[in-house]
């Protein structure tokens, strides 16, 4: 019983630490995170917080997996939205799912695929196993679908191969079954979609662009053709 408490007022803490940490994030930005400013927040010491985290690089890390596994929960319920099993509105609408909240949630964004803020460098301590995982999972299924109905389109595999394998063994290992060609198309997917979405979200775009969402949805129509090698309209 003892334990089972002990554990309960610990699991409780961490969630307090994690949401003031979201807190000061959401307010001032990844700079304005620190183990100070959080024992500040909660009425304790910054030695206290130690007890819990051994770093704010700790911290931020945990806080990130909670961010992209909300992120994959809120891109896998609008693949699930899609009616039917057509891979490219299902992408698709992923894609928009995938945009929308960054917008909505541009300091957690810039938190996850940004740089680290002052005082959280990347060490030695590993990152847990969020994963961009948790969201990319479901736009490999849809990528993977296309290539099993014959759709898709990538370069030659032998080009592929040649090019792209060697470095990309580690990851292979852990997609067993997977045709190389669909791991290509998954990560250029990746790439394309997270560079014109982070141009966004961080203001890269605002020199040239007045109307970003018109030019995300002539992107995202763009890719699904070159994806899919079809005339789909995005609708």
């Amino acid at each position: 019983m003892a334990t089972n408490w002990r554990e309960k007022r610990r699991a409780s803490a961490v969630a307090e630490i994690k949401d003031v940490a979201k807190e000061l994030l959401v307010k001032g930005g990844p700079g304005a995170v620190s183990l100070r400013a959080i024992s500040r927040e909660m009425g304790m010491t910054p030695s206290a917080l130690y007890r819990y985290y051994p770093s704010l690089e700790a911290l931020l890390a945990d806080v990130r997996s909670d961010l992209f596994k909300e992120l994959g929960a809120v891109t896998t319920l609008a693949r699930d939205g899609v009616p039917g099993k057509d891979p490219l509105p299902r992408l698709l609408a992923m894609a928009r799912a995938f945009r929308d909240w960054g917008l909505e949630h541009r300091a957690e964004f810039g938190l996850m695929l940004g740089p680290p803020p002052p005082g959280a460098e990347q060490g030695d301590s590993p990152e847990p196993d969020y994963a961009p995982a948790c969201v990319g999972v479901t736009f490999l299924g849809e990528i993977a679908e296309l290539d099993r109905r014959g759709q898709l389109r990538t370069p030659p595999v032998e080009l592929i191969e040649d090019r792209l394998a060697p470095g990309l063994r580690d990851y292979l290992e852990g997609q067993e079954g997977l045709p190389l060609p669909v791991i290509f198309a998954f990560l250029a997917a990746w790439a394309r979609l997270y560079g014109i979405i982070a141009m966004e979200i961080f203001g890269h775009m605002d020199w040239a662009v007045t109307d970003s969402g018109a030019l995300f949805e002539t992107e995202l129509i763009n890719f699904a053709q070159q994806l899919s090698g079809t005339d789909y309209d995005g609708s």
